[in-house]
């Protein structure tokens, strides 16, 4: 009995002591808007003394990669992969840590509103393949309110059928718009995003143009309103941002030729404002002349 205990006691030693790599999970946020991204940061610390490689390894026509995650529902149920997502290979310097910043969404397709669990395990090939299991990290699901729908067509493209929706999220610490863009065949998002924050007490207006861009304007702070135009691909420039004139609000305007503009309103550049304020802080800081 003696000699199987101290045997147990030498393996657990063996495995504590060959704990090489710590992992951590998190999750960028507590809240999501269905089909939005959802990013985990994984940190993983190398504790061995010496520089490692993590490879993945393909065996017959299975991918093993070095880095996999599990997730579950708030009742416990394995969330199905859509891909099995195989990552490039990394290389740890002794003491040191690296972060892979990974989307979620794209492994998972997570589209369903519900509290979600997620691990990450790091796999170490070798003579003797270890494995390392992350903490798990946790998050929720939520729906948004819609403000707008618009079925559209895409011809010669394998999702033809598409549809623009914009909608309102509160992810318990800010009001934003955000855009989709709906494979209506799969059901799946092909793009879904953030704008910025929002002000609802005026409803955004979202118009299409010929080319079946989908403009939106809405109100972003009580003086500037923001222009954002989404295309059909769910791409998106950098928006802009119109200012309450004397003449009102600014408006959508749609043209017979197909083209969209904003009427009324000032044009505002927040970073040329930024500067402006700037420069006159720094004029009244001068000393004043004896």
């Amino acid at each position: 009995m003696k000699t199987i205990l101290t045997s147990l006691i030498l393996l657990l030693g063996s495995l504590v002591g060959s704990a090489q790599l710590n992992v951590h999970l998190a999750i960028e946020r507590n809240q999501y808007l269905a089909h939005e991204p959802v990013h985990a940061v994984v940190t993983i610390t190398n504790r061995s003394g010496k520089a490692l490689e993590l490879f993945s390894e393909k065996k017959g026509r299975i991918a093993h990669s070095w880095l996999n995650f599990s997730m579950r529902t708030g009742g416990g149920r394995p969330l199905p992969k859509l891909t099995n997502s195989v990552f490039q290979k990394a290389v740890l310097p002794a003491g040191q840590a690296i972060k892979r910043r990974v989307n979620l969404n794209q492994i998972f397709g997570i589209s369903r509103v519900n509290a979600y669990s997620v691990s990450a395990t790091i796999r170490q090939p070798g003579i003797d393949t270890m494995t390392y299991s992350s903490n798990s990290a946790h998050f929720n699901v939520a729906g948004g309110i819609e403000v707008y729908r618009q079925p559209f067509g895409v011809p010669n493209s394998p999702a033809s059928k598409r549809e623009y929706r914009v909608l309102t999220f509160n992810d318990g610490r800010k009001t934003s718009i955000y855009a989709s863009v709906m494979n209506t065949l799969s059901g799946r998002s092909i793009s879904t995003f953030r704008i910025s924050d929002a002000l609802l007490f005026k409803r955004p207006q979202c118009v299409l143009d010929g080319k079946n861009q989908l403009h939106i304007l809405y109100l972003g702070n009580p003086t500037i309103f923001v222009h954002a135009i989404v295309t059909e691909d769910g791409n998106m420039d950098k928006p802009k941002y119109i200012k309450v004139g004397s003449s009102g609000d600014p408006r959508l305007v749609s043209f017979a030729n197909g083209q969209v503009a904003v009427s009324g309103g000032i044009p505002y550049d927040p970073v040329k404002a930024a500067a402006a304020r700037n420069k006159i802080r720094k004029a009244t800081d001068r000393p004043e002349a004896r």
